[in-house]
């Protein structure tokens, strides 16, 4: 039988028309709704290569049993057809033309090529008008065995907290679109609705329906509501096959979950206990690429494994298809990650870390393969925006010592300790001594062992430590210094004598009489840029964040400094003695935190049915 894998898709709504080149580059399509289809004009050439159009010719023969491929249009006009195969040499595109053909239709018909055989990464057509055209509708097809379908049932898990519009958006196009449907897709996909709002202002009146469901669950952050969005799919009637965990703040297309289901319907058998993790492209952006799947660099920090950068060009989108996923210390986020049960069922749910590293620790705990593929994908809202100390610092490092407890590992440790003791001494050299207090708090509450994150205090915690977070304010309040905030990110030339005093003194703050001390504010950014240059030797900083518009004066403080710097050694004195111990405690506790029996009580399940 026949069975389309990727539809034709257009920019048919308002928040698409500024990035059409996402869909096709060059002609100017315009949307005719009355006749539903997009018009371009005579003599313009239309190029479908596009991130959300492009058909991904070598991933689908790689990882599924498809036969003979087919691009079908449905069109009106006089045009000619070429498609091109696409790979990349170095770091250019490199096309191959593998057909061109000439209509003439005079009224709206359907027209199919049959893609001859090929090696290409991306697969695209052009069409290049001679007289207005109009497209109706379209896609790639392939020839499939029905008989070698797997058995595929769809749970979406979306766990939200005051995010009301998107997920209202979301859960109605999904009805819309997918749910609504009676084709094979339609017939097995589901939705959960995990609500950790505890106020309350979505209800289960309000979304469920045939295939759809609502949960009230406790403010037990992402760990919580996404394993409460495991546990349902699990236990639904008849129960799911893959769990696809997405976040609330999002616009999805629903092709991209269409392209899901189908490539878990046809994925070969050597495939099937992989991860589909989904990109993040940036909503505030929305023709930049974020990531798709992450590693734990050299640095110590979480890197995107295909790097960051707009994805219009042929070239940029083939090294996002082509770079490999198989870095040592990968992961999927859980923006958009389709995790197939049998996993969870063999290795337990997400460990109770509220919010971060969680998707990381579940990938390195079942030690995670990836599929990756344009157009699978979601804009997700910046974390620019968001940067908070009490994420970045304490809630990443934290869970980091514990999944390393729970996953012990070969020189993970080393470069996450290296990363947050640098970042420290960068807080602390800027007088920043809330971020720096917090880092350690890391240290001090991991060192309380697993007892600690099995006592669900998740909000009371979460309040307590957020207010140690800057207190930002509108940087309307600081005119008076006139601040460049277009130099923010910009680095200043380091001279030797002020890096040495920098480095000696701690940054005035010892050995150094504060009458020597430049009269500030020196300018910084707010977030994990480091410009020592620009604040040696000075009594006051301002931090920024140029997005928000936002800052805080801070001041040197040699009392505080001390306070801070005594907790620091005291602390990593304890962790250094008891560390051994405290990792044995959680390892030995893991496969509790992430049972079913633990996290039955810890979400109160017969509380919050």
């Amino acid at each position: 039988m026949e069975l389309k894998l990727q539809s034709i898709l257009f920019p048919d709504k308002e928040e698409y028309t500024d990035y059409a080149d996402l869909f096709y580059k060059g002609g100017l399509g315009i949307q005719d709704k009355a006749e539903q289809c997009f018009v371009f004009s005579k003599y313009s050439t239309c190029d479908f290569g596009a991130y959300l159009n492009a058909f991904s010719m070598k991933k689908w023969k790689k990882h599924t049993k498809i036969g003979q491929t087919s691009l079908k249009l449905v069109i009106k006009g006089d045009f000619e057809l070429v498609l091109s195969g696409y790979h990349r040499i170095e770091e250019s595109a490199k096309r191959d033309v593998l057909l061109k053909k000439e209509y003439h239709c005079d009224e709206k018909t359907e027209i199919s090529v049959n893609i001859p055989n090929n090696k290409e990464t991306l697969v695209a057509f052009e069409l290049r008008m001679y007289s207005d055209c109009y497209v109706y509708d379209g896609g790639y097809y392939a020839e499939v065995n029905e008989e070698e379908f797997n058995e595929v049932r769809l749970s979406i898990a979306t766990t939200t907290f005051k995010k009301e519009d998107f997920i209202r958006k979301n859960v109605k196009m999904i009805k819309d679109e997918i749910l609504s449907k009676d084709d094979i897709i339609g017939r097995n996909v589901y939705l959960h609705i995990v609500d950790n709002d505890e106020g309350r202002v979505l209800s289960a009146e309000e979304f469920e329906g045939e295939h759809v469901y609502y949960h009230r669950n406790k403010n037990v952050g992402g760990s919580g509501g996404f394993t409460r969005g495991m546990i349902e799919s699990l236990q639904q009637k008849p129960k799911a096959t893959h769990v696809l965990l997405m976040d609330d703040d999002v616009v999805v297309l629903s092709e991209s979950i269409k392209r899901t289901y189908l490539m878990l319907l046809l994925v070969k058998p050597k495939y099937k206990e992989y991860i589909i993790s989904g990109a993040m492209l940036c909503y505030e952006e929305m023709d930049v690429f974020h990531e798709d799947v992450g590693f734990l660099g050299a640095d110590g920090g979480q890197n995107s494994s295909k790097g960051h950068g707009k994805i219009v060009d042929m070239a940029d989108m083939l090294q996002k298809e082509e770079a490999k996923t198989k870095k040592a210390d990968s992961y999927a986020g859980w923006w958009y990650c389709c995790i197939p049960a049998t996993m969870i069922e063999k290795n337990g749910f997400s460990l109770p870390l509220f919010i971060r590293v969680d998707d990381t620790e579940f990938s390195f705990r079942n030690q995670a393969k990836f599929i990756t593929m344009n157009g699978i994908c979601v804009w997700h809202m910046g974390f620019t925006l968001k940067f908070n100390y009490f994420m970045e610092y304490y809630q990443v490092f934290r869970n980091f010592l514990i999944e390393e407890a729970c996953n012990p590992s070969r020189g993970r440790r080393e470069r996450i300790w290296s990363r947050f003791n640098g970042l420290f001494l960068s807080e602390i050299l800027r007088f920043n001594y809330n971020a720096a207090e917090m880092i350690v708090d890391a240290i001090r509450d991991y060192l309380k062992g697993p007892a600690f994150i099995e006592e669900e205090k998740c909000q009371e915690r979460l309040k307590t430590m957020s207010a140690k977070n800057a207190d930002m304010k509108d940087f309307e309040e600081f005119d008076e210094y006139g601040v460049d905030i277009d130099s923010i990110y910009q680095e200043d030339y380091r001279s030797l004598k002020d890096t040495i005093l920098y480095r000696l003194t701690f940054n005035g703050q010892i050995f150094w009489p504060k009458k020597w001390l430049r009269k500030g504010p020196a300018v910084v950014a707010h977030d994990w840029f480091y410009n020592p240059q620009r604040q040696c030797l000075v009594d006051s900083v301002i931090a920024i964040n140029p997005n928000a518009y936002t800052a805080e004066i801070r001041k040197l403080d040699k009392k505080k400094f001390r306070k801070v710097m005594k907790y620091y050694f005291t602390t990593v004195k304890r962790y250094r003695k008891m560390h051994k111990v405290i990792d044995k405690a959680y390892y030995d506790r893991r496969r509790y935190l992430t049972s079913y029996k633990f996290w039955k009580e810890y979400l109160e399940l017969d509380k919050y049915q």
